[in-house]
């Protein structure tokens, strides 16, 4: 346990460490010194061997008298028998030699949530900890200087540390709630396979296990591994990264499940009965559109908080063209409307019913009791309706092709929907047209409508749709106006 604990230790470690982008000297090939460490957002893959087990988001960016280092992401592994599960959201204030000023974590271990904030003093930092309902102060005694768990790559950098030298520092280990003397080690420059030049760094924060660091000539991280590869950080583009998010947190993926949970406090009673929800969400991008009608309204209170109001048996009558609910009738690439074996199914589900309303009911209760939900997306309706098994991604697509292949204007809509005894979590449902009217239904849970705890924020089935929700997952808090 203590050899697996130490393999993924936590996102302090394994993620945090290997986020700041760097680049240091050796006597050997001689680079210029930045003044400062680069600037900007970098997104990371966590891997397990070849299997992705999670991702992280760095961002830094230069303030009066600092530099604010801001580090999120969420990890899964199971090494030897052991799993570890972890989610971050980190954020430090550190002086233009990068030592601590003042910090805020918000960390779930394995299910545990707890938050530490503190603050630099002369003498030491002073941390107050909260976890399992209660709040502790404490004090760590220090002498000199101590850098956050971000700060390991670059110290070398700003301190000249040469080749084949070792620079010894202070460390706040977040996890632990105390300091913790760390060694970079600076290897020199090495040729990567894919000809990238880059420095080799280790240090020795896992004990008995390697920690190597490889940071390009621009002073960015390309890789990490501990233990000879076995958990691999590598750089991706942000594009991918936000795209594997959207989809992990949709799918409820358990590497992403603490990260993307939105909790709410005091818990909401009997969410499948509520038919009014007022809810006001922080951490909605100004940029981004607000989505109305279905019973559901919208307005910005400021930069990048919206008051949400729910109410799926009230929806208003809709005032869209002919031509735009003809097109929610059309075939697209993720749903295939068109389909001989989409078109019979639909066929059949719906047999001789003519109310509209109840050929939307016959379709959702269908697709709910054909379809096993699981955490796998299949890749398309037709796998679905082969399989009998998907996510809630799935479920939508396949009743949205299968009421639009029974001439049933329908939308695919993402957005948050309550999970009892939880929060809010990441999902996907479909609005149909009927009687003037948009009607929200849910495939998955055979919602007809939908129960008011369904928020939605964004529309469509495209990837470059659900992008959007990559950039608020992690970010949204929320809090209860009224519950009916």
């Amino acid at each position: 346990m203590r050899f697996a604990r130490s393999l993924v230790l936590s996102l302090s470690c394994i993620l945090v460490l290997a986020l700041a982008a760097v680049a240091v000297s050796a006597a050997t090939n001689p680079l210029p010194l930045p003044a400062k460490p680069p600037l900007g957002e970098r997104w990371f893959g966590i891997f397990l061997g070849s299997e992705r087990t999670g991702f992280a988001h760095q961002s830094i960016v230069q303030k009066d008298g600092g530099f604010d280092i801001s580090v999120e992401g969420s990890v899964k592994m199971v090494v030897m028998g052991f799993s570890r599960e972890a989610s971050s959201r980190e954020r430090y204030f550190v002086g233009p030699d990068l030592s601590l000023r003042s910090f805020e974590v918000e960390q779930v271990l394995d299910g545990t949530p707890m938050r530490l904030a503190g603050e630099a003093t002369p003498k030491g930092i002073k941390v107050v900890v909260e976890s399992g309902g209660s709040k502790k102060e404490k004090f760590l005694a220090a002498k000199g200087p101590v850098y956050p768990p971000a700060a390991m790559n670059i110290l070398p950098l700003l301190k000249k540390t040469a080749a084949g030298k070792r620079l010894r520092v202070q460390m706040l280990d977040v996890e632990a709630a105390k300091l913790k003397a760390v060694t970079v080690t600076v290897l020199g420059y090495e040729t990567l396979p894919d000809g990238t030049r880059a420095l080799h760094l280790r240090n020795d924060l896992f004990p008995l296990v390697d920690n190597d660091i490889w940071v390009d000539a621009a002073g960015n991280t390309v890789r990490e591994s501990v233990r000879d590869g076995l958990v691999e950080t590598v750089a991706e583009d942000g594009e991918s990264v936000r795209r594997f998010i959207a989809d992990a947190a949709l799918s409820r993926r358990d590497l992403v499940f603490d990260f993307s949970l939105v909790r709410v406090e005091p818990p909401i009673a009997k969410p499948a009965l509520l038919t009014r929800l007022v809810m006001e969400l922080d951490g909605i991008p100004p940029a981004m559109p607000l989505i109305q009608g279905g019973g559901q309204s919208a307005r910005r209170t400021a930069g990048t908080t919206v008051v949400f109001t729910i109410e799926p048996l009230k929806a208003e009558m809709a005032s869209d063209t002919e031509a735009v609910l003809r097109s929610f009738t059309e075939e697209s690439d993720r749903l295939p409307a068109k389909h001989p074996d989409i078109i019979a199914r639909s066929r059949e589900a719906v047999g001789e019913e003519t109310d509209p309303r109840k050929r939307v009911e016959k379709l959702v209760q269908w697709v709910a009791a054909a379809v096993e939900d699981t955490v796998t997306d299949a890749p398309s309706p037709l796998d679905t309706l082969a399989l009998r098994k998907g996510n809630c991604q799935s479920h939508a697509r396949l009743y949205a092709s299968l009421a639009r292949a029974a001439g049933i204007p329908t939308r695919f809509v993402s957005g948050l929907v309550y999970l009892e005894g939880k929060g809010f979590l990441y999902h996907s449902w479909a609005e149909s047209f009927v009687n003037g009217k948009w009607l929200q239904v849910d495939p998955t849970f055979g919602q007809v409508p939908v129960d008011a705890t369904h928020v939605k924020l964004v529309e469509g089935e495209g990837p470059d749709d659900l992008a959007a929700i990559a950039g608020v997952v992690g970010k949204i808090k929320a809090r209860v106006l009224e519950a009916k």
